[in-house]
């Protein structure tokens, strides 16, 4: 699946959140926050008491009335079509936090602080730190290719002296290899920046920061790590409508529950159900931007051919909203496909063959088809990388399994 990115949505004004529970134009823009103040989003009362029990539920639960439209009938929408009705974000809001943040760091001329972190949640396929240092102009250093990081070398890795403002290294995850061969580059990176005295922004996903920590004690370089602010109910459900209704959209969908019939984003609106989803899609996404774009996106669906539905609302285009669908690992290699998908998510995306090189077990890269068919990993080119959508489930299952977890 192709790593996308939207020009549109790199906007930093259009994004600012207009719901009521929210900050208003007035407030003070949202800025990073200390890694360990990450607020995850918890799912909706009844939604938990379902998946304690399902059974112990419907035995007090009443029985549900027939969907508005059934699911059956609903038709998937390809990636081209969607595209044009849901525009791939570049996630206009957090490269908001990015500048509000470091706005004033950038203009100080000696600060108290040289070098920060930045660490994100992963499958940012659309380069937030980069596209942030693009927007203002920064330098931006690029990873040496992975086929360098078991090599090593005495040659400059950074030009520090640089006359740019600020230095940005975006994916400080592109510097290694989890290879007793493959951590020679990012050790001599994070020394010379920790020593450098010149502003520099280092990001970081938050797998990838875990295990430096670990392995060559990253977070005694490096100062305390900013992350975004978590998305809650209210803030996904304004910035959805703003990516909904946004200029390159193909005409003005009308987006409607096919369990109801009720408009998504329907003004002034407070109902049950309404909350109820974006509460389970914060939840779910676990507050992350992007996950809950692809999760919203999954959901979206056409109505049937046949006139039916549409006589009941003959002056709009209709796009049904189905529930947001649960992922299940395949039941065969357990053990290998969470070795699989730890080294995707330390590596953000590896080759075959880099993938047999980052893990334990030979086989890891013989996992690859299943997981491709079970939707838990897509394919760029020859690349691998775990799907935004999946990786609520993954993260689950990696952590109900004892792997060590990120920290945000």
């Amino acid at each position: 699946m192709p790593r996308l990115t939207h020009p549109s949505s790199l906007s930093t004004t259009r994004f600012m959140p207009t719901d009521s529970h929210d900050r208003t134009s007035t407030d003070s823009p949202r800025t990073l926050q200390p890694l360990g103040q990450y607020r995850w989003p918890a799912m909706p009362t009844d939604e938990s008491l379902r998946r304690i029990s399902w059974k112990l539920w419907k035995r007090y639960q009443q029985t549900s009335e027939d969907p508005f439209i059934a699911s059956e009938s609903l038709r998937l929408a390809n990636r081209r079509r969607l595209n044009k009705i849901a525009a791939p974000p570049a996630c206009g809001p957090v490269v908001q936090e990015l500048q509000a943040t470091f706005a004033d760091w950038a203009d100080d001329e000696d600060p108290a602080r040289w070098l920060q972190l930045v660490v994100m949640s992963p499958c940012d396929s659309n380069d937030i730190v980069r596209s942030w240092a693009d927007q203002e102009g920064y330098r931006v250093v690029s990873p040496p290719p992975r086929s360098a990081l078991l090599t090593s070398s005495k040659e400059p890795l950074v030009d520090f002296n640089c006359p740019e403002k600020v230095l940005v290294v975006p994916r400080l995850e592109r510097w290694f290899l989890r290879h007793h061969d493959g951590l020679g580059h990012v050790r001599r990176l994070l020394s010379e920046a920790s020593e450098a005295r010149r502003h520099c922004v280092l990001g970081c996903n938050s797998w990838a920061w875990q295990f430096l920590c670990k392995a060559i004690g990253a977070n005694l370089l490096l100062p305390a790590g900013l992350t975004f602010e978590a998305f809650d109910a209210d803030r996904l459900r304004a910035w959805l409508l703003e990516l909904s209704s946004n200029d390159e959209t193909e005409t003005d969908w009308i987006f409607r529950f096919s369990s109801s019939g009720e408009e998504v984003f329907a003004k002034n609106s407070s109902s049950d159900e309404a909350n109820n989803f974006f509460a389970k899609l914060a939840a779910t996404s676990l507050g992350i931007p992007w996950v809950a774009w692809h999760l919203w996106r999954q959901g979206l669906r056409f109505g049937p051919d046949d006139d039916q539905h549409r006589e009941k609302f003959p002056d709009e285009t209709t796009m049904w909203v189905a529930a947001i669908e649960e992922m299940h690992l395949p039941s065969a290699d357990v053990d290998v496909s969470l070795l699989t998908l730890q080294a995707l998510l330390i590596h953000d995306g590896l080759t075959s063959v880099e993938l047999d090189l980052a893990t334990p077990s030979v086989d890891a890269s013989n996992i690859l088809p299943s997981l491709l068919a079970a939707d838990l990993v897509e394919r760029d080119g020859d690349r691998y990388y775990v799907a935004p959508a999946a990786y609520p489930a993954v993260r689950g299952k990696l952590n109900d399994a004892g792997f060590p977890m990120d920290k945000l």
